[in-house]
C-alpha cells in the first residue's frame, strides 16, 4: 500500500525591491504586464537578503508538519492537509500559534540603494498581530495586493525590538536586520492565515522596499567644478536614467555633455539629503 502526503499552501511571503525591479525611469509599478514579467525572471531576493525560519519555528513548523519553502521572491510555507479537504491541515493547528523568520542582509551596499533611515537598537517587524509594547499606530504588514512601500513606520521601538531579540538563540541575535512574525489568526480578518472554522486561507503577504532616490554630483577634478542635479534622481540596477544638460541642472549644460550614471559605491549625507558623486 502507498500513501501520497497532500501538502497545501499555508501562507506566502513576497519581498521585493525597486532597486532591481525598475528599469532606470520606468518604474515597476507602472510597467506593462509583459515588462513586469520580464524585470521578475531576472530578481532573486536573495541576492540582498536572507530569511530564515527562527530555531524555534523549525520545531514548530515540524511539529504541524509544515515546510518551509525560499523562492526567488521570498517564501512560502507548506502544511500537509486531509485527503477530501486541501483546505484543512491534517493536524489541527492553534489560531494564536505563532512562525518568526529572521530578516539578514547580505548585500552591504544595501543601505546605499535602499530608501529607508537606518536606525541602532530598532528592526523592522512585519507582522499581523501588534506587540502590546507598540502604539496604535503599528503598522501590519501589507498583502500582495495593497500598494505600500516600506518605510521607517515599520520600525518598532527599542524595547519591543529587545523583547524579540530575548526570544532567539545566542547563535541568531546577530545581524539581525527585521523579522517576520505572523500569527494563525491576526488582528483583522484580512490579516488572518486560517478562518474561525481552522482552514486555510493561503495569503501572500509583501514586504516592498523602495529604491533610492539621490541628488547627483558631477566632479571635474581637471578644472575643478561641481555640478548637481536640480532633483533627485532613481538609483537602478537596470537600465540608464537619462539627464537632459539643459532641464536638469541649473544653469543649464551644453546640449552635447555626457552625464554618467552613478554608482550605489559612492554615496554621501548632507543636511538630510543624499549624494551621489559622479567622478568625469
Amino acid at each position: 500500500m502507498s500513501f501520497i502526503l497532500t501538502y497545501g499552501l499555508l501562507f506566502e511571503v513576497t519581498l521585493f525591491h525597486n532597486y532591481f525591479l525598475d528599469h532606470g525611469d520606468d518604474t515597476y509599478a507602472t510597467m506593462s504586464a509583459t515588462n513586469k514579467v520580464k524585470m521578475l525572471r531576472k530578481f532573486n531576493s536573495n541576492s540582498f537578503a536572507a530569511i530564515t525560519p527562527t530555531i524555534e519555528t523549525s520545531t514548530r513548523l515540524r511539529n504541524f508538519k509544515m515546510a518551509f519553502k525560499p523562492t526567488k521572491t521570498g517564501f512560502r510555507v507548506y502544511i500537509k492537509v486531509k485527503e477530501n479537504d486541501e483546505t484543512n491541515p491534517f493536524i489541527n493547528v492553534p489560531r494564536h500559534l505563532k512562525l518568526d523568520f529572521i530578516i539578514a542582509i547580505k548585500d552591504y551596499q544595501f543601505e546605499n540603494y535602499t530608501n529607508f533611515e537606518f536606525v541602532s537598537k530598532q528592526m523592522l517587524l512585519f507582522s499581523n498581530v501588534k506587540p502590546s509594547t507598540e502604539p496604535i499606530t503599528f503598522k501590519y504588514i501589507p498583502k500582495t495586493n495593497e500598494n505600500i512601500l516600506i518605510s521607517n513606520d515599520y520600525l518598532i521601538s527599542e524595547e519591543t525590538t529587545a523583547h524579540f531579540i530575548s526570544e532567539l538563540h545566542t547563535s541568531e541575535k546577530q545581524d539581525v536586520f527585521g523579522m517576520i512574525s505572523l500569527t494563525m489568526q491576526g488582528d483583522t480578518n484580512p490579516k488572518n492565515i486560517l478562518n474561525n472554522s481552522g482552514k486555510m486561507l493561503s495569503p501572500n503577504f509583501k514586504i516592498h522596499f523602495d529604491n533610492r532616490k539621490t541628488v547627483w554630483k558631477y566632479i571635474n577634478r581637471k578644472v575643478g567644478t561641481e555640478i548637481e542635479t536640480n532633483a533627485a534622481k532613481p538609483l537602478t540596477y537596470s537600465g540608464f536614467v537619462e539627464i537632459d544638460p539643459l532641464t536638469d541642472f541649473t544653469p543649464a549644460e551644453p546640449v552635447n555633455s555626457q552625464y554618467p550614471n552613478p554608482s550605489v559605491k559612492s554615496i554621501t549625507k548632507i543636511n538630510g539629503n543624499y549624494y551621489s558623486e559622479i567622478f568625469i
